[in-house]
């Protein structure tokens, strides 16, 4: 008997309990009248398009340099490339990403954007002449497990089925972590439009530069065009260091407004030789500073004061 009136006692105190803990779950849908934060958010940043670039006729331009850089994600203000480092697919937030996740998983659904093959230790020059990456080795960018490479037959030519279709053989092989990539260069050309007379900057090229575990060295991934990944970078949030959630940055108006710390690798020239060539150390960053200097000091002189 005494055993029931404490069961009764019991239920008594927590049922009341149990009671407001479910009144207190968490709503499935927000009511509209509820706004998360002190202002309406509504503005939709994977809506957005990229501006067009004004056209550029060869005749108004009368200076023009290509620089080839390298921005180095340990740089303090370079963080917003590498981070939300993300070693989890599952754990991936489409609404804000690194830079690499970016990429990847944009070539990994195929829309159509061009990826390039990068060519290990090659010189600077035309980043694009090695060809594009088939949809299978796209796919082996970024997949676990084994990497898909073109099969050669004795004389190093591709193989091709009956179909004409090229035949790929299966590597073993782990899969690159993208947290390792530490490091993009950068292909731009400076030139001065004596029609508008302004100096003015265009990427041309992007490149991750993955470093491989226990090697101690790095490889140059792949190249893409920049103009045709515009659209997508402006649709994508840069994770915001400023503290300040009013201003909301993309990945297109970091690049466009030069928001970013690099170093030149080279600059076009007869030789084509980049700056380690015939720099080294303490030098190498000093000549890398020169040439910045010397691109500002260009459109400084074309004016009288």
């Amino acid at each position: 008997m005494k055993r029931k009136e404490k069961l009764s006692i019991i239920l008594a105190i927590f049922m009341p309990i149990l009671s407001v803990a479910q009144v207190l779950e968490p709503l499935q849908d927000q009511p509209e009248d509820i706004i998360n934060g002190a202002y309406s958010k509504d503005h939709n940043q994977q809506k957005e398009e990229a501006y067009e670039y004004p056209e550029i006729a060869e005749k108004d331009v009368v200076w023009s340099r290509t620089i080839w850089r390298e921005i180095d994600l340990r740089q303090k203000a370079n963080h917003h490339f590498y981070y939300p480092a993300i070693t989890d697919r599952n754990h991936l937030n489409p609404e804000e990403m690194s830079l690499i996740d970016v990429i990847m998983e944009d070539i990994q659904i195929d829309d159509g954007k061009r990826v390039f093959k990068a060519e290990q230790n090659a010189k600077a020059g035309n980043e694009f002449k090695y060809g594009e990456l088939s949809f299978q080795e796209k796919l082996a960018l970024g997949r676990k497990g084994d990497v898909i490479e073109t099969k050669y037959d004795e004389y190093g030519e591709p193989m091709f089925d009956e179909l004409g279709n090229i035949i790929y053989d299966t590597i073993k092989g782990a899969a690159f972590d993208r947290t390792n990539v530490k490091r993009w260069k950068l292909k731009e050309e400076w030139f001065f439009d004596k029609h508008r007379s302004a100096m003015n900057v265009r990427i041309i090229a992007l490149c991750p530069v993955m470093e491989i575990p226990n090697e101690d060295r790095e490889e140059d991934m792949f190249w893409i065009y920049f103009p045709d990944y515009r659209d997508l970078l402006v649709q994508t949030k840069v994770a915001n260091f400023t503290k300040n959630n009013a201003q909301q940055r993309s990945y297109l108006g970091v690049f466009e407004k030069r928001m970013f710390g690099s170093r030149v690798l080279q600059e076009s020239n007869i030789m084509n030789r980049g700056v380690t060539d015939y720099m080294v150390g303490l030098d190498a960053l000093l000549e890398s500073d020169r040439i910045k200097e010397e691109i500002f000091n260009i459109e400084q002189d074309m004016w009288e004061y």
